[in-house]
């Protein structure tokens, strides 16, 4: 028993089932062959599986197939599971190697040790003598000891001449900011929040303001002053967030969101903060954070605990010397590599414009004597105007102006000639007319979004004309096989170039275009529709730029379609350029979805 979403296929003497299962298993020969049905739930019908074409080599063959296509799958798939590794390798690269010069620093790996330098135990002993002293004349409060520092507590081996330490036991200040009391009318004291803190410093125009009555309550030392750290201590986001106050603030505190530390003066406040910045700390913020997952908080007990490596005080001072000397460097590998991925990203989509334009300056395909001119060319199409104007089967147009100098916008080959693109058209080039619509009829309205940003056309999104105003439709006015479309209005759609063909339209009923698309029919058997509609799709940037009228309704003129310049190459070397073209695309495409 299987599910009615599920094929059964009975396979016939002489195919083998392998090598039907890889055909299938192939969305592009299935999905890339039939038409899937359906809104809610894609469907494949029994007729257009039926109906599949299917390549049928012999037997023998087919099992020569198959076995080649088994050896080489493992290989396919660890090149796949080789390539995943790699990039997200390459993803990763420029965010770990910040993180790895931060690391080696840290571990005493980035700089020499110096055997002149007095050793951090020295440096230790120093602090907690001036911290003893410091309480004595009642400077600072004494702090209630930190419990020794583990083996379990040590992530790393450290050079001899380093000390394990707890940031409280060097710290002369570690305090959050008070609740503060904001003041909504007064600009004249700001105080510093979490939104203040970034990564690349102090940003005092997100800060909010204060009451006069309660800044002026704040004693001295809960202003920031320069050389504190600040470290946001709450928010999603934002905690754990540290920066150096490198310039001086007059009476500016932080609220109760914001930590300071304020170091001892052995020790070099910058090496801290990188070592805050580090890995070490970044990466195992959970450690230390406390609360629930809404309000998660780095509690000033938890700040205090928090252990790190300690070198010598002149060894502090080389560490960041070598981390500032870096950092630049570190810096524009950052941009290098941003605008590599950009150009990586952009690559196929300019690959695709180059293609097109290559094509359009007659640089894709060589040009070939025997096949003629576009001067001729033109002049034949010219002859089947007046041939179909005197036969009462199109409208005389009007006269264009000649083409000036400022407007060709790149030179082309010899035998070619630029031309307005209604020079090339047997339909007078004009919009829709706006339609009136009913639930259903046997008349289609093409709208803008039938023409789709996919580049495809979907009349699944077409609506139905009341017939009662089909007197007021030329027969020319009903879409035609090979009409090219170009959505004039529509913020995001205006310019974009589609081209109808019959088999777009499955249930082949009447089609009219309405009066946001202007249709381009031209002679289809002295032109190649598809090499037009590849130009035009070439200039589809520019078109979105000749809009005119109010920002709210840019509208692209018939006028202005009327005088597009076309650079016409002899009919055969058209369909060689288009030939070229799309031997050329799956390649891009593939280059795409590979990028992808």
């Amino acid at each position: 028993i299987y599910h009615y979403h599920i094929w059964k296929t009975v396979i016939k003497e002489g195919i083998d089932k392998k090598f039907l299962y890889y055909f299938l298993s192939d969305p592009h020969n299935v999905l890339g062959e039939t038409k899937l049905h359906g809104s809610t739930m894609k469907h494949v019908t029994k007729t257009n599986m039926e109906k599949l074409p299917f390549p049928l080599p012999p037997l023998e063959e087919q099992k020569r197939i198959v076995a080649k296509i088994e050896k080489l799958m493992p290989l396919v798939d660890e090149y796949a599971e080789s390539y995943n590794r790699l990039q997200k390798i390459d993803n990763e690269f420029e965010d770990k190697l910040k993180q790895s010069v931060l690391q080696y620093a840290m571990e005493g790996k980035l700089v020499k040790q110096n055997p002149s330098d007095e050793p951090a135990s020295e440096l230790i002993k120093k602090i907690e003598n001036e911290k003893a002293e410091l309480v004595k004349e009642g400077k600072i409060k004494k702090s209630k000891k930190l419990p020794a520092i583990t083996d379990d507590e040590k992530p790393f081996d450290i050079p001899d001449s380093w000390e394990w330490v707890k940031l409280g036991n060097i710290v002369d200040y570690v305090q959050r900011g008070k609740s503060p009391k904001y003041d909504k009318e007064s600009t004249r004291y700001p105080i510093i929040s979490q939104k203040c803190v970034q990564w690349d410093g102090i940003h005092l125009e997100f800060a909010k303001h204060l009451k006069e009555d309660f800044w002026e309550g704040l004693p001295s030392y809960r202003f920031v002053t320069k050389g504190d750290l600040l470290f946001n201590s709450t928010g999603t986001g934002t905690v754990g967030r540290v920066i150096k106050v490198t310039e001086p603030f007059n009476k500016v505190p932080v609220d109760s969101h914001v930590t300071v530390i304020r170091l001892n003066q052995n020790i070099c406040n910058s090496y801290i903060l990188y070592f805050l910045m580090s890995p070490i700390i970044q990466k195992n913020l959970d450690d230390y954070l406390t609360g629930t997952t809404k309000q998660k908080e780095l509690g000033l007990s938890s700040i205090q605990k928090i252990v790190g490596s300690l070198p010598p005080l002149e060894e502090q001072k080389r560490i960041v010397a070598k981390l500032e000397e870096i950092q630049p460097l570190l810096d524009r590998y950052e941009k290098a590599y941003n605008r590599l991925e950009t150009y990586n990203q952009k690559f196929p989509e300019n690959l695709k414009k180059s293609i097109l334009q290559y094509a359009g300056e007659g640089k894709l395909v060589e040009q070939r004597p025997e096949e003629g001119t576009g001067e001729e060319l033109y002049q034949q199409i010219q002859a089947e105007k007046k041939k179909l104007i005197k036969e009462g089967k199109i409208k005389k147009s009007k006269k264009l102006p000649e083409i000036t100098e400022d407007e060709i916008p790149f030179e082309i080959p010899e035998n070619w000639k630029w031309v307005r693109l209604d020079n090339l058209c047997k339909k007078r080039i004009k919009r829709g007319k706006s339609p009136k619509y009913v639930l259903k009829s046997s008349t289609l309205v093409f709208a803008q979004k039938c023409n789709t940003k996919a580049g495809k056309i979907d009349l699944t999104l077409a609506k139905y004309l009341n017939e009662d105003i089909l007197p007021k439709y030329d027969e020319s006015e009903f879409m035609r096989d090979n009409d090219i479309i170009i959505n004039s209005t529509g913020e995001g759609t205006l310019g974009r170039v589609g081209i109808y063909r019959n088999k777009d339209n499955p249930t082949q009923l009447n089609i009219v275009p309405d009066s946001h698309v202007t249709i381009i029919r031209t002679f289809n058997e002295l032109m190649s529709v598809n090499y037009l509609f590849y130009f035009l799709k070439y200039l589809q940037p520019n078109l979105e730029k000749m809009g005119s009228g109010s920002t709210k309704q840019t509208e692209l003129s018939a006028t202005n379609i009327k005088n597009i310049c076309i650079p016409l190459s002899p009919l055969e070397e058209q369909k060689r350029i288009v030939a070229k073209i799309e031997e050329l695309m799956p390649m891009v495409e593939r280059c795409e979805e590979a990028e992808g």
